[in-house]
């Protein structure tokens, strides 16, 4: 039996405000305001790591190219998907 891996795009996710989504509604990653320096930012991941500091436009852009990687770099299998496991650290 040959199995198929869903490769995910950015068509499958969302931006809900500073909140990365899939289309599913599940969260994926977050992007914060750094601590110390106004108008940087930071992503936050799932198991609550925390990304090096941005400008905003560029925090967005490395929340999708880290998620997307993450989701694409799991096997699918019939008992769960990447998402759930994925998602699930991040709620």
């Amino acid at each position: 039996m040959t199995s198929s891996k869903r490769i995910y795009g950015r068509q499958d996710i969302k931006w809900d405000g500073l909140r990365l989504r899939l289309r599913t509604g599940r969260l994926l990653a977050t992007v914060e305001d750094d601590a110390e320096w106004v108008g940087m930012y930071r992503v936050r991941l799932p198991g609550g790591h925390l990304t090096d500091m941005a400008n905003l436009t560029r925090a967005k852009d490395a929340a999708i190219s880290l998620v997307l990687a993450k989701l694409n770099s799991q096997e699918t299998d019939a008992e769960g998907s990447p998402m759930r496991s994925f998602s699930e650290a991040a709620e």
